[in-house]
């Protein structure tokens, strides 16, 4: 998720700002103008905080759950309340709750027009726009309050509030808390502005309510207490309906969704045919163990423990040329003439080898008895001398146990 650069407007002109990035590497707020912001700006969402005293917080109670016929009922229902010309008014709906009371942000089209060029002249193109008031930190037991030497922000509901000249904010504040008796807080919030000439007196509350009061170091604090709860609750976004602007990033990604979707298909049929191969040489090498084991057995019949045949066929091996090279040439000399006669032979199948005293014996499956006799004819003609031990015809086929004791001469 790209980063999010979130600026507070201080005043109506956005003459002095401070601004912090979410989801960057320096979290930490910053001062300064809208030109030292924008320099932030590439590559990230820009979100814009104004001032409440620059617009209406209301709300409105409409019967319809439909958004679009919501939108379009909101500036009449408001008409009657407001001394300027709806026409001239850009209205930003919130949430409609479970009793069809919808919260209405509003604010006139010329300034909202001033506040967008003001912004995009200095390379700053917001996709959302807040008010401060409704940024304030929320519990729903609690009202929080934000003062400087101008004003006093109240904010009493998820999305509800009002904002006062500070010189009048201890009455309005006592007004307001008297009209909410039946569902008064317990609790109220104050952050103070650093300049605060004149701090708002709460003692006079202190017996009703529980009182905090947190005096903050530097306006860009205050940024990083509305910014941090911006992005947790996500609150009315002014820019709605005309004003709506399009998020340039993700048409950037959605732009190369077609590339990553062939990319992530190239790369798990990449996966698919890796675990294919795999599995077949897998299946290749237990097919392989299971015949050295087959060979191993056959060549050493009286190993009864078969733990690793490869080792073990290379320890007898080795014993035969170290312990006594004469027996394992001597071995050599009977089994290789034999072994190309055998495996020249169809239907011949070599079942078990022997080698003791200087004589071979091997197990052989032979398809007739005439293909023995000719099978030992044919190893004789190599100057072996060969005994036909045992012969059993069983079926179509025969087991033979031969015997090569020497060389004829």
């Amino acid at each position: 998720m790209a980063d999010r650069l979130i600026i507070q407007c201080h005043d109506s002109d956005c003459s002095k700002v401070s601004w912090l990035v979410k989801g960057g590497a320096s979290p930490q707020p910053a001062e300064g103008t809208l030109a030292d912001a924008a320099k932030l700006a590439k590559g990230r969402r820009s979100l814009v905080i104004i001032p409440a005293t620059d617009l209406l917080i209301t709300e409105v109670h409409i019967p319809t759950r439909n958004r679009q016929r919501l939108i379009q009922a909101i500036p009449f229902s408001l008409e009657n309340e407001l001394t300027e010309d709806v026409d001239r008014l850009h209205f930003a709906a919130g949430s409609i709750d479970s009793e069809n009371v919808t919260p209405v942000v509003v604010i006139a089209k010329q300034k909202l027009d001033d506040l967008l060029q003001t912004l995009e002249s200095a390379g700053i193109e917001p996709i959302g726009i807040y008010a401060d008031l409704l940024c304030l930190p929320h519990e729903s037991d609690s009202w929080s309050l934000y003062e400087d030497n101008r004003i006093l922000n109240v904010r009493s509901g998820g999305e509800r509030g009002f904002s006062v000249d500070a010189i009048n904010g201890e009455a309005t504040l006592k007004l307001a808390l008297q009209q909410n008796s039946e569902h008064p807080p317990h609790r109220i919030v104050l952050y103070q502005s650093p300049d605060t000439a004149e701090p708002l007196d709460l003692q006079p509350f202190e017996d009703e309510y529980d009182i905090s009061v947190r005096r903050l170091d530097s306006l860009a604090e205050l940024t990083g207490i509305l910014a941090d709860n911006l992005v947790k609750k996500q609150q009315i976004n002014i820019l709605q309906g005309d004003y709506q602007r399009v998020d340039k990033l993700t048409l950037q990604w959605k732009r190369w969704l077609p590339a990553a979707v062939l990319a992530a298909v190239f790369i798990a049929l990449s996966l698919l045919l890796n675990v294919q191969e795999y599995r077949h040489y897998e299946t290749q090498s237990i097919a392989l163990s299971k015949q050295i084991r087959e060979t191993f057995q056959k060549a050493f019949p009286e190993v009864k423990r078969i733990v690793d045949p490869k080792v073990q066929m290379e320890q007898k091996l080795k014993a035969l040329r170290g312990g006594d090279a004469g027996s394992f040439m001597q071995f050599a000399s009977l089994f290789v003439p034999a072994a190309s006669v055998i495996k020249g032979s169809p239907n011949t199948t070599l079942e078990s080898i022997s080698f003791r005293d200087g004589k071979l014996d091997l197990q052989l499956v032979i398809k007739e008895l005439q293909a023995l006799e000719t099978l030992k004819q044919t190893i004789e003609a190599k100057r072996l001398a060969v005994e036909i031990r045992s012969a059993n015809a069983t079926g179509n086929q025969v087991t033979s146990h031969i015997r090569i004791s020497g060389v004829n001469p």
